[in-house]
């Protein structure tokens, strides 16, 4: 249609951008912390599918499930609420013990805990609905010839439950590695401040600085950022997708 043809010239611009690596680095590094909580949810629903007690097997869920649906400003509000220098409930039992204040959310050393406490505390619950829901499907047979061999609640656990519900794990974990390059924008962007801005500088946020917040119209530049994001996630998935189906497993694709 006329318009001139630029070829790689927006990834050259990119790769040669002096902030590309540290945004690389730090995406990578958040989201890293975050796949180390990938067993959480399966943790958490191996421990809810043993408990008997109804009344409050269903309270312990209702309070995991909330968080998920509260939105990264209230989250955000809590943490600045316990944490905050002046006003914050940890710092005042801190005095109250004796110590002195800790600035928590201007310190680099703290940040990442931070973000990964919020996004496990967010989104452990959500997660185990799925693993709770493969557990249903197990045949109850399995548990009965594991009793009958002797086995207490904890090997068939480990011997019935993880094994049957592991082909959920890896098709979970292959999804979970499609969003490796990304971090989710809102938490990020309400957490940052100029104390820790050199941690948190990711590509999410160098596409808003560079387009909205700015008022640019470097549309084919952030789309060129956006791209390169896609080609690595999804190369991600392939690789994953394809050592799992090494291993014996049934993947995505």
């Amino acid at each position: 249609w006329g318009s001139p043809w630029v070829g790689l010239k927006h990834f050259q611009r990119l790769f040669a951008d002096p902030k590309f690596y540290n945004m690389l680095k730090n995406t990578l590094v958040i989201s890293g912390l975050n796949l180390l909580t990938f067993p959480a949810p399966i943790v958490l629903a191996l421990i809810m599918n043993e408990v008997r007690n109804m009344k409050f097997k269903k309270f312990v869920q209702t309070a995991v499930y909330l968080p998920h649906f509260l939105s990264w400003a209230i989250v955000c509000s809590l943490t600045f609420f316990l944490l905050s220098t002046e006003q914050g409930v940890v710092n005042k039992l801190i005095e109250m013990a004796g110590g002195e204040k800790v600035s928590f959310l201007f310190s680099t050393s703290a940040i990442y805990p931070i973000i990964v406490i919020q996004s496990l505390w967010k989104g452990v619950g959500w997660g185990s609905i799925v693993y709770l829901a493969a557990i249903s499907g197990i045949d109850q047979s399995l548990y009965e010839a594991a009793k009958m061999d002797g086995a207490n609640r904890f090997q068939c656990m480990i011997k019935v439950t993880l094994p049957s519900i592991m082909p959920t794990i890896i098709v979970m974990l292959i999804l979970k590695m499609g969003s490796i390059i990304s971090v989710d924008f809102e938490q990020v962007f309400l957490m940052n401040n100029a104390m820790v801005k050199s941690k948190l500088e990711v590509f999410e946020i160098f596409i808003y600085n560079n387009s909205i917040a700015t008022g640019s119209t470097q549309f084919s530049y952030t789309t060129a950022i956006g791209l390169f994001k896609s080609v690595v996630n999804t190369s991600l998935v392939i690789l994953t997708n394809w050592i799992t189906s090494r291993k014996g497993y049934d993947g995505v694709m």
